[in-house]
């Protein structure tokens, strides 16, 4: 048995560390041996913001005081969930070869951070969000794809929190709801949750619910 591997890719300031944090808590609260590494960008296009996310899928209580060995970076085709908050970060994921067309899973916002070449070019030089979902389909053995950033909006959230209800729905890793719903919550206040944890919670179930 192997572990499950995830790629989590976000843009600057999206969240992407607190969605991994989550992914790590609800692991951690489900029993599974999870460890997290991460690569920081040095801007929103001159570096990609990964993180890379390794869950055991046996409880640890299984294993007889053995512990899985964990790697450290992500590996071309060998990638079982691609989470990210972006259209085209996605896409270059996919050029990067890191999904793999019958094993993994891709899960993505269609929601678009338009490149310095797309603002300047005369026009219109958007890229076509058609052809880039239809990278996304070649490259994944299936996907989850809307704008998660409406949604976020529509629910007073960020886009993070989304994801994880999507990731969440998506059943690649062997957790359950109420894991993932602990996580955002975080520890225990006297049973109180502030406005910001109940909006990621709305932002979560709406995602868990859509897909």
């Amino acid at each position: 048995m192997r572990p499950v591997s995830v790629l989590v890719c976000a843009l600057g300031g999206e969240g992407g560390g607190v969605l991994t944090e989550w992914l790590v808590d609800a692991a951690t609260r489900a029993g599974l041996a999870v460890q997290s590494t991460s690569v920081p960008g040095v801007a929103q296009r001159t570096g990609a913001t990964t993180y890379y996310v390794e869950v055991f899928p046996e409880p640890l209580a299984t294993l007889g005081g053995s512990r899985p060995v964990f790697g450290l970076t992500p590996v071309p085709g060998a990638l079982d969930l691609l989470v990210s908050s972006e259209l085209l970060e996605t896409v270059r994921q996919c050029g990067n070869g890191l999904p793999d067309a019958e094993r993994t899973r891709i899960v993505t916002s269609t929601a678009r951070t338009l490149t310095t070449m797309e603002r300047i070019a005369p026009g219109d030089g958007r890229l076509d969000g058609d052809a880039l979902l239809a990278v996304v389909a070649a490259q994944s053995r299936s996907h989850v794809a809307f704008d998660m950033a409406a949604m976020a909006r529509d629910h007073g959230t960020v886009v993070s929190s989304v994801l994880l209800g999507a990731v969440a729905a998506a059943g690649v890793l062997p957790i359950a709801r109420e894991a993932y719903e602990a996580a955002i919550r975080g520890p225990e206040s006297e049973g109180l949750a502030t406005a910001a944890v109940r909006a990621s919670l709305a932002g979560f179930g709406a995602a868990f619910e859509r897909v």
